[in-house]
């Protein structure tokens, strides 16, 4: 279960409850989150971006045709925000003027949707989502190197505005970019207590969670940070006092944990802050990284045409407003950025940054390896 943040001017103060009454609190909170009328003005600006897009572009205009002759769309993805998917979707229809049926399935198992579609590819049978968001390494993992899973397009020739946002060999495009790091409880850490590099997390005395599966911990044994022996050794003297997923800082929220350590994005407790949660997340000087989501369409997808419309739409700069507003996250490659201003703001406060992406998965299959993988999460999980 995981909070989704309020419009702006809608703050409703935290309290630490017990696991009843947080459930209650997070399911009243979530039926109370909606559409203002910020996005509805967003949705109209959307259609008259689209137009001029459209008006001197016959390759986007021939996808759209071909988008409404397909007349659905199905994904199974994951947003950070509670509507995110839901405003995107109305302004992406509003935008090419589709009618079509557009089915979101809520599912932020990357990994899990992942692994369907290569099993689906190899079996010859449709693909369960028509678009993938993922990391670089699952990316990468689908991508023509491995699976062969994701078509390779060439995305400028028909949404130019994507130029220089394409993965070398065009299976996937860059979608927004996280930035991980020590996300932890404000009543429960002072800000003097607040750990501002790698080794500053051991000596927390308050339990400091994880991920099960040691997210970004491999990035960690890249030379440029700490190799693969001062990690291996870094694990072992570092004991989480449980593990959590991504989304699952209500946990961090209620005082259950005083932190999470590597968490999966600063945006995600910018989502539950919105709500009024104590949370906030240090970004550490010498274990700075920035991980890209990635967009791609399968082989086998039901509607290809549909889809293709669709990623490339979600990097206009109409849509990765809403993304930021919404999931507090968005593409530092496309002008305006607001994560590239946050991303310049801590270099110049001397945090080193490691931009994790599917050049880099690429160029680091070591710290990618499932056997050291394997080794890490046992390092991590058997004390």
């Amino acid at each position: 279960m995981r909070l989704h943040p309020m419009r702006p001017g809608t703050r409703r103060p935290w309290k630490p409850v017990v696991a009843a009454t947080l459930l209650t609190l997070l399911a009243g909170a979530t039926a109370a989150c909606g559409s203002d009328g910020g996005d509805e003005a967003a949705i109209a600006k959307a259609a008259d971006a689209a137009k001029a897009r459209l008006a001197d572009n016959p390759a986007l205009a021939e996808l759209v045709e071909a988008a409404k002759k397909e007349g659905a769309l199905n994904l199974n993805w994951g947003f950070d925000g509670r509507d995110t998917g839901k405003v995107l979707i109305d302004m992406f229809k509003k935008a090419y003027g589709l009618d079509i049926k557009v089915t979101l399935t809520p599912n932020q198992n990357q990994p899990g949707n992942a692994a369907k579609l290569s099993q689906e590819y190899k079996a010859k049978s449709p693909a369960s989502t028509d678009a993938y968001v993922g990391s670089p390494e699952l990316v990468l993992g689908l991508g023509p190197e491995n699976d062969d899973v994701l078509e390779k397009v060439d995305w400028a020739s028909f949404a130019p505005w994507t130029k220089g946002l394409a993965s070398d060999n065009g299976a996937a495009l860059t979608f927004v970019d996280l930035i991980p790091g020590f996300t932890y409880n404000t009543t429960q850490l002072p800000e003097n207590e607040v750990p501002a590099t790698a080794q500053d997390v051991l000596k927390v005395t308050k339990p400091v969670a994880s991920t099960p599966y040691a997210a970004q911990f491999n990035v960690l044994a890249t030379d440029e940070i700490m190799g693969p022996d001062k990690l291996r050794t870094y694990l072992r003297n570092y004991k989480a006092a449980g593990f959590l997923g991504c989304g699952e800082l209500n946990r961090i929220a209620s005082g259950e944990f005083a932190a999470m350590w590597i968490s999966c994005g600063k945006n995600i407790a910018e989502v539950f802050a919105a709500q009024g949660a104590p949370l906030k997340t240090a970004v550490l000087k010498d274990a700075g990284i920035t991980s890209t989501r990635y967009v791609a369409v399968p082989k086998h997808a039901q509607h290809p045409n549909a889809a293709k419309l669709w990623v490339t739409w979600l990097l206009t700069p109409e849509a990765q407003k809403i993304v930021f507003e919404h999931d507090f996250a968005d593409n530092t490659r496309i002008p305006g950025s607001r994560t590239a201003q946050q991303f310049a703001e801590y270099e110049a406060q001397g945090v080193k940054f490691t931009r994790v992406d599917y050049e880099f998965a690429l160029s680091h299959p070591k710290v990618y390896n499932p056997k050291f993988k394997g080794e890490l999460v046992k390092l991590l999980t058997v004390k």
